[in-house]
C-alpha cells in the first residue's frame, strides 16, 4: 500500500511503514515488525513510541514481552481532528503575534534599502507592501509602462489602479503605446495618463516620497523594491522631465 497519504497527514515514512505492517500482522513483537517491514532495528522503539503518542498504535505486555497493535483505522480520523484542533489553537496564537511582528518588520525595513522579489506572487507582494504604506492623497508615478507584456500583469495593474481610487491616492502614468490597456486605465478617475511612444525604459513605479519599484516582466519575473528617499527623488525628477515631453 502507498504510504504517501499517511505521510501527508503527519506520519513519517517509517511510522507509516510500521503502522501498515501492524495493520497486516496484528498484535506483534518488535522482531516480527522488523522482519516484515525490513527497517533498521536501531530506531524501532523510537518509531513505536511516536506512534503511541499519536494514538495510532497501542502497547500490551504478553508473557513479559512487549507487543504492539495498530489502532483501528478510524483512529486516523481522530488523529487528524486533534491536529486540526491544535492548528486552530496555533492559528489564534499567530494572529495575536502578527501585529507585533509587523511592527518589528516595519522598524527593520527602514534599515533595509533593497528587497528583491521573484515571480508574479512576489511582484504582488512588493506592490502591496509599497501601497499599504501610503496615506490618502499620496502620489504614485509610473513610467516605462507598456501593454506589451503578459495579459495577467495588465489585469493585475488594472486592479491596483482601481485600488488607488478606493484609497484616494493619485497616480501619474506614462505609457509607451496606445492600446486597449491605455483606454481602460485612462477611465480610472484618480489616474492621469500621458503617452510617450518609442521610449520604454524598465518599468518603474515611485510610491510616495521614499519607495521605488523596478520591474522585470520577462521570465523569470522579478522586481526590486528600494526604500530610499534620495532614490525616489531622483526618479521623480526624471519622471517629470518625461511627463513634459509626453502627450
Amino acid at each position: 500500500m502507498d504510504y504517501a497519504i499517511l505521510e501527508k497527514i503527519g506520519l513519517t515514512k517509517n511510522e507509516s511503514i510500521v503502522y501498515l505492517t501492524l495493520i497486516e500482522l496484528g498484535t506483534s513483537k518488535t522482531g516480527e515488525i522488523l522482519k516484515k517491514s525490513k527497517l533498521n532495528s536501531g530506531r524501532i522503539y523510537e518509531i513505536l513510541e511516536s506512534l503511541k503518542n499519536k494514538g495510532v498504535v497501542g502497547e500490551t505486555i504478553i508473557n513479559n514481552v512487549k507487543h504492539f497493535t495498530a489502532a483501528p483505522p478510524e483512529q486516523l480520523l481522530e488523529y487528524i481532528e486533534k491536529k486540526r484542533e491544535q492548528l486552530n489553537i496555533e492559528e489564534e496564537k499567530v494572529r495575536v503575534l502578527i501585529p507585533k511582528l509587523k511592527k518589528m518588520r516595519n522598524a527593520d525595513t527602514k534599515k533595509i534599502k533593497v528587497i528583491t522579489y521573484y515571480g508574479p506572487k512576489g511582484l504582488k507582494t512588493a506592490v502591496y507592501e509599497a501601497v499599504n504604506l501610503l496615506r490618502e492623497g499620496d502620489e504614485i508615478f509610473a513610467m516605462g509602462v507598456t501593454e506589451k507584456k503578459n495579459k495577467k500583469f495588465n489585469e493585475f495593474w488594472k486592479k491596483v489602479n482601481l485600488e488607488y481610487q478606493k484609497r484616494k491616492l493619485k497616480c501619474k502614468l506614462i505609457i509607451s503605446d496606445k492600446g486597449k490597456y491605455f483606454k481602460e486605465i485612462k477611465k480610472i478617475p484618480c489616474v492621469s495618463v500621458k503617452v510617450l511612444e518609442g521610449i520604454t525604459p524598465n518599468t518603474v513605479n515611485i510610491f510616495g516620497n521614499d519607495k521605488v519599484l523596478i520591474m522585470n516582466y520577462k521570465e523569470p519575473t522579478s522586481c526590486i523594491l528600494i526604500y530610499s528617499e534620495d532614490t525616489a527623488t531622483s526618479f521623480k525628477e526624471f519622471f517629470e522631465q518625461l511627463w513634459k515631453m509626453a502627450k
